[in-house]
């Protein structure tokens, strides 16, 4: 049988005698609509604490048609019962206090996330003649705590030397900075406090040797001009 529908399911959780066997039936094998159920009565019960046996006066009719409506419980109407009616009053009322708990919740968690990193540069990252088919992407981004990352993406088609190593050249080649060792295919490498991008704007990636020689190989796998 298809879903219990929301109405019944909703008259199940205030203990109204609204499910037959076939409901019963389906509840018992159905995790959806268990779940739905289950969720339905514990908002009942939370109803029922908050209220408890204080008098509740009945809403107008075009006040219940609206909160009929909002919930989806087609069918309800002012003309149900006042004892079923005053029942589910507190119901609702515990169902709009979670869903605005809810909303709230979401809220602040926009309000408390991290504001994502901005984009300053980006490069294309294109093969030396030496090094056929290789290629690669550089994304310089500005973190939320003011320093600087590039973004590194490389793929070769072979293995050659010991390891990868990523740079920053200034435009006429006659200064460089080493950012760090690529491990893999991509890698995130901070930018040393005080470089002007401006001056600084090839980002390189060589193939290195374990020699003990920190200089640059001389073996440039790709290189490519940071733009805005």
């Amino acid at each position: 049988m298809p879903h219990v529908d929301s109405d019944t399911l909703a008259l199940i959780a205030l203990g109204e005698p609204a499910a037959g066997t076939a409901e019963q039936a389906h509840l018992a094998d159905c995790e959806h609509c268990a779940a739905r159920l289950a969720e339905l009565s514990l908002v009942t019960r939370l109803g029922r604490d908050s209220f408890g046996d204080q008098p509740l006066s009945s809403p107008r009719p075009e006040v219940w048609a609206g909160i009929a409506a909002e919930l989806g419980l087609a069918g309800q109407s002012p003309a149900r019962p006042v004892r079923a009616r005053r029942r589910l009053v507190p119901v609702l009322a515990a169902a709009a206090a979670v869903v605005a708990l809810a909303a709230a919740g979401v809220t602040g968690w926009q309000l408390l996330r991290p504001a994502p990193p901005e984009v300053l540069a980006t490069a294309r990252l294109d093969a030396f003649p030496e090094w056929p088919g290789a290629s690669g992407q550089a994304t310089v981004e500005r973190m939320p705590d003011g320093s600087r990352v590039v973004r590194l993406t490389l793929a070769t088609p072979e293995e050659r030397g010991d390891f990868r190593e990523a740079w920053l050249i200034t435009q006429d080649a006659s200064a460089l900075v080493s950012l760090g060792v690529i491990d893999a295919s991509t890698a995130v490498l901070a930018i040393p406090d005080g470089i002007d991008l401006a001056r600084y704007d090839l980002v390189d990636v060589s193939a290195e040797s374990y020699d003990g020689d920190p200089a640059h190989s001389g073996d440039s796998i790709v290189r490519g001009r940071l733009a805005p």
